[in-house]
């Protein structure tokens, strides 16, 4: 969701005032941009994190249909 009109100029005032007022931190800032930064059309990778989820949601899956199996497997003997 991104944000409405007033919400970014409140964001740039901020953005001004902290490069106006604290150089070094704003210097400091903008070398961990650069640092961070990803060259344009690159995909980012996934990460540890999703790739996780993604198990534990296929392992959720393969339980409840395991136990739907079993459940309807001591129904019908």
């Amino acid at each position: 969701m991104g944000m409405s009109a007033a919400e970014q100029r409140i964001l740039t005032e901020i953005e001004h005032s902290l490069r106006t007022n604290d150089r070094a931190f704003a210097t400091r800032i903008d070398r961990m941009n650069a640092a961070c930064a990803q060259p344009a059309g690159r995909r980012p990778r996934r990460t540890a994190t999703t790739g996780t989820a993604t198990v534990l949601v296929a392992a959720g899956i393969m339980t409840g249909i395991m136990v739907a199996v079993v459940v309807l497997a001591t129904l019908h003997i």
